[in-house]
């Protein structure tokens, strides 16, 4: 049987989505396993889990007892040190981040609420902007691109990001873990949505309303757009639409 779902997330946070055996960030692609088996009575609880990535899952599942020809299994122990000593890090440099995201609170501009418009000079600050707080903290990070795009990325922030097609509404966004993450900076055009995932593997998304260039005739840089977090965890924002 499956782990409750409130383990699995206990779990996902605590790893940030990555394995806990080879480190890579996986997103959708990670499976809880069971520690100790099921099969010799193994419990479904938090203590007894551990997010794997689909090739350290077969890793650990291939040593066959009876047929063992000179292998190393994945002993118990092992499982749990390694699993504990990367939610430490995980964990490490979330407080590193949080207390840097703190810090910043008077050098960036911001708006804490978890859905509105916000409007930002991009062209200040270094381009970053703050969404939301705590555990639903956003630091964006926005550049020049033109009159009907505008550059984002994930540097020196606390987050990954994509960009939906163009034309897609929110409420198709119904598992936002399922966009492309992969790069470190997208242009999303006036219209198209971003979706962010923090350090904490809360989601948010972000549509462009409008890009103001002062190359271009405009009098200033401006970017808007509307935003909604979802502040439960979740990655549906099509009740959000």
């Amino acid at each position: 049987m499956p782990f409750p779902l409130d383990v699995r997330l206990r779990a996902l946070v605590a790893c940030q989505r990555h394995c806990c055996l080879c480190h890579e960030r996986k997103h959708t692609r990670l499976q809880c396993h069971h520690i100790l088996p099921e099969a010799d009575g193994g419990p479904d609880t938090f203590e007894n889990c551990i997010p794997l990535c689909p090739d350290c899952h077969a890793e650990v599942m291939a040593f066959n007892p009876r047929h063992p020809s000179g292998s190393t299994p994945y002993h118990r122990e092992e499982l749990i040190q390694r699993r504990d000593d990367w939610y430490a890090v995980v964990a490490r440099r979330s407080h590193d981040l949080s207390t840097h995201l703190h810090r910043a609170t008077a050098q960036y501009p911001s708006n804490p609420a978890m859905s509105g418009r916000a409007a930002l000079d991009y062209s200040s600050h270094n381009g970053f902007f703050r969404l939301g707080s705590g555990n639903c903290e956003f630091l964006t990070h926005w550049s020049k691109a033109g009159n009907t795009s505008v550059h984002c990325y994930s540097d020196s922030t606390n987050l990954v990001l994509a960009v939906a097609p163009m034309g897609t509404e929110l409420s198709a966004i119904s598992d936002a873990s399922l966009l492309d993450f992969t790069s470190r900076v997208r242009t999303p055009r006036i219209g198209q949505i971003v979706v962010f995932e923090n350090h904490a593997s809360r989601y948010a998304a972000a549509r462009i309303v409008k890009i103001e260039d002062d190359t271009r005739g405009a009098s200033r840089d401006l970017l808007e757009f509307d935003f909604w977090i979802l502040e439960s965890g979740g990655d549906d924002f099509s009740p959000n639409a």
